[in-house]
This record gives structure tokens, sequence and C-alpha cells, in this order.
């Protein structure tokens, strides 16, 4: 079996080694890979960015790591999981996106030293706080992804989500409207979160 290596955080000046005359860093690499934030897969990743300085002090927050169990861990042991939708995608579009939230439930795979092999876990909500992120702004022209005012967000436990869907997979914004779950604005959040942690309403 080999172990999964370790990961740090980077500055962005680090450079490439053995580029002969070129100078190639890091910063260079996240320039040209992830300046599109509109883009689906880094717009996901991006919602997920926001939450947690949202939630967390910056010097709090580590490296994210795409192959948690969750999105988000807070320091009590809470489990975050983070989903985003847009209006407007990163190409040409004849409407607006129908929002529906997908990929709910997952399956769980993990090492058991055990038995010395992978097992699996029924599928299930795994998190404990599921936060819907949506990218709200409806005019193209005017789109700024970077502003937050076009951002709202939906807190809701895994128990009120599983009211709501009936244990679904996804969930959409009719029925998020329907069950009058509300949008929070991102100055909100926070509060929010606590809210859900202590079993009260998320809707404020």
């Amino acid at each position: 079996m080999y172990k999964r290596l370790p990961s740090k955080k980077l500055s962005g000046s680090e450079p490439f080694r053995n580029t002969g005359n070129k100078s190639i860093s890091v910063l260079d690499f996240w320039r040209y890979g992830f300046s599109n934030l509109s883009a689906n897969v880094t717009r996901g990743v991006l919602a997920e960015f926001l939450i947690e300085n949202a939630l967390k002090e910056k010097m709090e927050i580590e490296i994210r790591d795409p192959w948690g169990d969750s999105d988000i861990l807070l320091k009590d042991g809470t489990k975050i999981e983070v989903k985003c939708c847009s209006y407007i995608q990163d190409w040409d579009q004849n409407k607006l996106s129908r929002i529906v939230f997908a990929g709910l439930i997952a399956e769980k795979v993990y090492y058991s030293e055990a038995v010395s092999k992978f097992v699996k876990k029924p599928p299930g909500y795994k998190s404990d706080i599921y936060i819907f992120a949506l990218l709200k702004h409806q005019d193209p022209a005017s789109l700024d992804i970077l502003d937050l005012d076009q951002w709202c967000f939906y807190v809701l436990t895994k128990e009120r989500l599983g009211a709501i869907t009936k244990n679904g997979a996804s969930v959409s914004m009719k029925c998020l409207e329907k069950n009058n779950i509300d949008p929070i604005p991102f100055s909100r959040l926070s509060a929010a979160v606590e809210m859900a942690k202590s079993g009260k309403s998320a809707c404020v």
C-alpha cells in the first residue's frame, strides 16, 4: 500500500526547477489554470474557499483536501458539505440554468487496518450541515464573481435536508423555496451555521 503524501500551502513564489533559461513559478501556473473563476470546477472550489473564510479566521484555514469526508471541518468536529450552482455558466446560453444542487448522497470508501483492505459504507448524507452556494446574479454583462452581493447561501442540517428531499440525492431551488428555506447573505453565514449547529432554523 502506498501512503498518501502530505500537502502544504504554497505561496506562489516557488519556482519550477530545471527549466533551462525559463523562469516559471507556481503563481504562473495558478494564473494559467485558475484565473477563470466562473468555470464550473473552479467555481465550486471558490465557494468552499468563501465559506471557509466566513466561518474561520484566515490563519485557521488549512489547505483544501479534495478527498476529505466533508468539504469543511470546524474545530468542534462539525462536518460541512458545500454545493455550488450558478444561473450563468461559462459558455453561451439560450436561457439561464435551472438550479439543482446534486451529489448530496455519497458512498464513503476508507482503508480498514482491521481487515487490511478498502471497505465501503452505505450511501448517505456524510456531513452534519449542507451549505448551498448560489451565484445568483442573472445579467452576464454585469456579472462579478468577486462581488459577494451577487452570491447567496442556503444552510440546512442533514436532518432538514433529508426531510424536504425524502433523503434524496439532489435538491432544486423550487424545493428550497417551497419549504421556506431563505437565502442568506455572506455577512450572515457564520451566524446561520451557528444556529443550525444549535438545532435552530437556519432560515435567518
